[in-house]
């Protein structure tokens, strides 16, 4: 067992930046569809010596609204079945990693009920990575892991929100500024007793 904090993710910008910020060593994740690959990482994942602290933080591409009713097979598919699945990967890989009595914090793009309009797929993620984490809270837990989500709206929205407006200003905040302090704060001894909890890191704009 070592002391570092591990994160699980793309090798993408936003992820070196949430590694960096975290001081965490970064383990990539193979490229979407290779099925091959994911079986190797995984046994490379399960030859790794457990660490105390596992972030996850899978960010998906980017793809402009679409309503629900114009959605085609193949748009849900790329934008929501394949991403969860990947997603299901990683989180499993983490309760393997994890030691006994550390930490897992996963964190997923969320659009807040107000602003889900033609991001379906993406909230359906979300809601889909809290309940695969509240089942590792579940599973991990008898041996004193705990688990839990934090989302944010940061990379899925942008200019002001429809009213109400949220409590505290900069909505839909930074992956710097909000989500970090959230992750930290998850990780912490302070939250030593907190497991299964999904937390919305938009400044207050859901509850």
């Amino acid at each position: 067992m070592n002391g570092m904090t591990i994160m699980i993710g793309q090798d993408r910008s936003e992820a070196h930046r949430l590694a960096n910020g975290l001081n965490a060593r970064l383990i990539s994740t193979p490229s979407a569809g290779d099925d091959g690959a994911w079986i190797r990482w995984r046994e490379a994942i399960d030859a790794e010596p457990r660490a105390e602290r596992i972030v996850v933080a899978l960010f998906p591409e980017r793809w402009d609204p679409a309503g629900l009713a114009d959605l085609a097979f193949d748009a849900w598919i790329a934008r929501g079945e394949a991403p969860l699945l990947e997603w299901m990967m990683a989180l499993g890989a983490a309760g393997s990693l994890c030691a006994d009595g550390g930490a897992i914090v996963a964190v997923a793009d969320a659009p807040p009920p107000l602003d889900s309009a033609g991001l379906a797929p993406e909230a359906a993620i979300a809601e889909g990575v809290a309940a695969l984490v509240r089942s590792l809270a579940l599973s991990e837990g008898k041996r004193g892991v705990r688990a839990n989500t934090v989302t944010t709206p940061s990379r899925l929205l942008s200019g002001p929100p429809i009213a109400p407006d949220p409590p505290l200003r900069g909505f839909p905040g930074t992956l710097e500024e909000d989500v970090l302090g959230a992750v930290r704060l998850l990780l912490s001894p302070d939250a030593a007793h907190l497991s299964g909890h999904c937390l919305p890191a938009d400044r207050g704009r859901s509850w």
